[in-house]
């Protein structure tokens, strides 16, 4: 006997439980519940089998359904007239028409139950499919850099906008979680929590290109921003599981996508909970997870080369082999070739760049709320960030130049 958690609209669940009723049914409603929290409230009791649970019902979206599925229910979804609601199924693998019959949507149930637990733990929703030569495929690029303000931030704004001075459609994106600075590094007045609102707009599957490029405005030719949370507080509405839709469709929007993320790896926060915890630094484990290309910005000083090699295993675990090293504030009197010969022996490095300091520019540019194109365009940093930008490192291919 399978066991329904049942959550649909008045008129079908009196159909469902009236047709379920006769003696002799494989199946039967234990919970005809009201509304999302008390779906989630009997699935994680344990209570059913399955949850046969309306695609409309208030709340519902990707995280809520991964919440669900992470109790050890299936998980079945009811699909009203898909035509009129304009909306997708939320990536469930087993969903039926509403007003299909009872035995109909005992097979999907049947369905749902009956799946390998191997399959189930390797299944996630709506697997990204290889895009075909004809499609545009973005190329993500993270920056990331040990704590101690080695100038992450600096970095991933004028590296975005010499890519898109240098020709490449470029979005630039504030995944900080800790300390969301680009949006006022640039001088944008009103900012809206861009990032947030489409990791809501992808758990609820309307991220599409209209939504995505409502959320991305235009910096300047060919530069485009996804601004980050605004108020530090506010980490706890920015969930991996949204985020990374986010990345798919920035990657299906093509171009470059250069992501600023904070300094912290762990992932300490699910130790003291029992159920899906949130993650105050599962924005940069995300962004880390989907990228293209890692750059680690490091300061050129004993403390912040040794948190670098500290966070070797960290990355390698994350997936990150491919690291490209950029050393921060470099003088003459640490050359970048001693540097190298001293992280090469510790830990693999792609390639290694030294940045040199600048620092009278990149304060003039910050009060000004301005790139370093725009205040200190002979500045040396940003000649060697102009040089970075157009490299095969950050355009994944020979550079394209403007002419």
């Amino acid at each position: 006997m399978i066991d329904i958690v049942l959550c649909a609209s008045g008129s079908d669940e009196v159909r469902i439980v009236h047709d379920l009723a006769p003696t002799g049914s494989r199946a039967r409603v234990v919970r005809r519940c009201a509304d999302l929290a008390e779906t989630r409230g009997a699935a994680a009791a344990g209570i059913g089998d399955v949850v046969v649970i309306d695609l409309t019902v208030r709340g519902l979206d990707r995280d809520a359904i991964a919440d669900l599925l992470r109790t050890g229910a299936a998980v079945v979804g009811l699909r009203p007239d898909s035509a009129a609601l304009g909306r997708t199924d939320l990536g469930l693998r087993h969903v039926v028409d509403s007003s299909a019959p009872v035995e109909e949507i005992l097979t999907a149930v049947e369905a749902a139950i009956g799946e390998d637990e191997e399959e189930v733990d390797a299944w996630t929703q709506d697997p990204p499919a290889d895009p075909s030569d004809d499609e545009p495929r973005g190329r993500i690029l993270v920056v990331w850099g040990p704590a101690g303000a080695p100038g992450r931030s600096t970095v991933a704004v004028n590296l975005a906008a010499e890519a898109a001075a240098a020709g490449t459609e470029t979005v630039l994106v504030d995944a900080d979680t800790y300390a969301p600075s680009l949006a006022q590094m640039l001088g944008v007045l009103e900012e809206a929590p861009g990032l947030v609102a489409a990791c809501r707009a992808s758990a609820r599957d309307t991220l599409d290109a209209r939504t995505l490029a409502g959320l991305l405005p235009s910096l300047g030719p060919g530069l485009r921003l996804l601004t980050g949370i605004g108020v530090a507080a506010r980490w706890a509405e920015v969930r991996p599981s949204g985020l990374d839709g986010v990345w798919s469709a920035l990657r299906r929007r093509g171009g470059l996508v250069i992501v600023d993320v904070a300094a912290n790896l762990e992932e300490d926060e699910e130790l003291s909970y029992d159920t899906s915890a949130p993650q105050r630094n599962g924005a940069a484990l995300s962004a880390l997870q989907a990228a293209d290309q890692v750059l680690a910005v490091v300061d050129a000083e004993p403390v912040g080369i040794t948190r670098l090699i500290r966070e070797r295993e960290r990355l390698e675990e994350l997936g990150v082999s491919d690291l490209a090293v950029l050393v921060n504030r470099t003088t003459s009197l640490i050359p970048a070739q001693r540097l190298e010969e001293l992280l090469a022996g510790r830990m693999p490095l792609a390639s290694l760049h030294a940045l040199p300091e600048d620092s009278a520019a990149c304060h003039r540019a910050a009060w000004d709320g301005a790139l370093l194109a725009e205040s200190a365009p002979r500045s040396p940093l940003r000649r060697a960030l102009k040089e970075l930008a157009c490299s095969p490192l950050v355009q994944g291919a020979p550079a394209r130049v403007a002419g």
